[in-house]
């Protein structure tokens, strides 16, 4: 039934108002869906796309170099399945052109991506890991940006609340991968001695954004009693290379103990990062 019929077969003027102010609302709220999704749910995943592609390439180069870690083949297996797989779902749910052609651009380099990943894992395999890595984290991170800004765009009728929030869990999902990428740059500056001056310079721009962000995210207004505590735990986790960032840096850490403490701290802002998004529903 059109809003033409409804509108002719009313006859009160608050019936008109009431059916027009239905139809705009109907349209509004859909707009605030990324498809089947929310958009919000949309940043998360897409903000995880980032975080996978370093913890891929981490675990490769970390498997190039000897570290014998059945953890470590899984985590590259299981992150080519669930990248591809979420790649699959933001490219069913986009919801306008420009979304589109940024997910053709992930998937361009993705495959070159995992032809390296997939081919046996050696020193020269490795070097075409840190050629491509940094390339196929910077299309998704467009990706994370353009869905944002489409999610303000769509919601500019509602809360300003909901878009600080969607900026919010883009800054947590990215201390994701934040970590991720310093374990990565910390294995390739021990593999590839030649060029650790230039990993090296990577890894401080790393480790001082991933050390600002705790502290801005520990006093957001939108936290809960849980991501405090949450953020309490990363800071004990963190606190062992925050106090000797020189011997981070000169890559006196054995690549055990940067490949766990890195991988908790995935993980504990995965879960703050989550409950955001939780927030964001209640908005």
């Amino acid at each position: 039934m059109t809003l033409k019929y409804l509108l002719k077969k009313q006859k009160t003027p608050f019936t008109l108002i009431f059916i027009t102010l239905l139809v705009i609302t109907s349209s509004f709220s859909q707009s605030q869906d990324y498809g089947a999704i929310s958009y919000n749910k949309a940043i998360n995943i897409s903000g995880k796309q980032r975080m996978l592609s370093q913890k891929m390439s981490k675990a490769f180069l970390l498997i190039s170099k000897g570290v014998d870690n059945e953890e470590i083949k899984k985590e590259l297996n299981s992150s080519k399945f669930i990248f591809e797989k979420q790649l699959d779902i933001l490219s069913k749910n986009a919801p306008n052109s420009a979304i589109k052609l940024s997910i053709k651009e992930v998937k361009k380099i993705w495959l070159k991506f995992k032809e390296v990943i997939s081919s046996p894992p050696n020193y020269i395999n490795s070097e075409e890991v840190m050629k491509l890595n940094t390339k196929l984290l910077s299309k998704c991170h467009e990706l994370v940006l353009g869905i944002e800004t489409s999610s303000k765009y769509n919601n500019q009728f509602f809360k300003n609340k909901n878009q600080d929030l969607a900026n919010t869990i883009n800054v947590s999902g990215k201390q994701r991968m934040l970590s991720q990428r310093l374990c990565l740059y910390y294995t390739a500056s021990l593999m590839f001695p030649d060029q650790k001056n230039e990993y090296e310079s990577v890894m401080n721009k790393i480790f001082d954004e991933f050390d600002s962000v705790i502290g801005d995210l520990l006093i957001n207004s939108y936290n809960t009693t849980e991501i405090e505590e949450e953020l309490g735990n990363i800071m004990g986790t963190w606190e062992k290379f925050q106090t000797n960032k020189r011997g981070f840096l000169n890559g006196t850490f054995s690549l055990e103990d940067v490949f766990n403490t890195t991988n908790t701290l995935t993980k504990s802002f995965n879960k703050i990062t989550g409950v955001y998004e939780i927030i964001s529903k209640s908005l």
